[in-house]
């Protein structure tokens, strides 16, 4: 049977801990006056003095910022009775998933970027490779494990109405491919994305999501997927690979459309 290796505790002042973990005195004076990070007990001078155990939360504290985290986000998750090894596995899962995103839109926009200085051809399978059914499945355990909630409920929902589509996931991106080379053939033409022109291809595509999400897309979930496609690397590579600069048009089509849809539930 494996035995826990023990660090030998000790104590250190407010000074000598803000020396070692590279955070400011002034910091850890807020952490303990929010509750984030109290001291082990005071000296009779006063002073705060943190043991092992405060060590070790001041560092579960820095992982959660050096991603974004607000404090009152970590004072949630540290408060909430979750096991801290449970706690810290969850994240480095999360960050592995990511770091493995990274690596993958990377990889993408090295290949697009050879692509667009004309070093090397992308063909129309590694174009939609980031939709094929191996990345489908590598993006939804990267949306469960970062996203938790309702998430993997909405995916299997979406799996299902895609099993359910007459031609399949092939099917779906046969289309997928021709309503965007329209979206493409409209843009090549300076045609402006809030033109009436491209109304009947952009409704094509909202309804072809909403086949693939397995329930309705209403303006508020299309106006969603157009700030995804304008924010995330991949769609971003991906969409200057059909064309350059069409990564911005796209979204700002996007967002028009959302505007007269919304328009016309007003005025009915």
């Amino acid at each position: 049977m494996s035995k826990r290796k023990h660090i030998q505790s000790r104590d250190y002042s407010v000074g000598q801990l803000a020396r070692i973990s590279g955070v400011s005195v002034r910091t850890l004076h807020h952490y303990d006056h929010v509750g984030l990070l109290k001291p082990a007990h005071l000296a009779e001078n006063g002073y705060r003095i943190y043991g092992h155990k405060e060590a070790l939360r001041l560092q579960e504290i820095l992982f959660y910022r050096d991603v974004g985290m607000s404090l009152s986000e970590i004072v949630a998750i540290l408060d909430a009775p979750v096991d801290a090894v449970d706690r810290l596995t969850r994240h480095r899962n999360r960050l592995a998933a990511e770091a493995q995103r990274t690596a993958r839109t990377i990889e993408t926009l090295d290949a697009t970027i050879a692509h667009l200085k004309g070093i090397q051809d992308m063909t129309t399978e590694e174009l939609y490779r980031p939709f094929s059914t191996a990345k489908q499945s590598e993006y939804q355990d990267w949306l469960i494990s970062t996203c938790g909630g309702d998430i993997a409920e909405r995916i299997k929902t979406s799996n299902e109405a895609i099993r359910h589509l007459p031609d399949g996931m092939e099917g779906a991106m046969a289309r997928l491919r021709d309503i965007e080379a329209r979206l493409v053939a409209a843009f090549e033409t300076a045609t402006d994305p809030s033109s009436d022109q491209i109304r009947e291809t952009l409704e094509d595509h909202r309804r072809l999501m909403a086949q693939l999400w397995g329930q309705d897309c209403p303006p508020e979930g299309y106006d969603g997927l157009a700030k995804l496609y304008r924010s995330h690397p991949d769609f971003v590579a991906r969409y200057e690979t059909l064309s350059p600069k069409f990564s911005h048009w796209l979204p700002l089509a996007m967002e028009a459309h959302v505007a007269r849809l919304l328009t016309a539930d007003d005025a009915s």
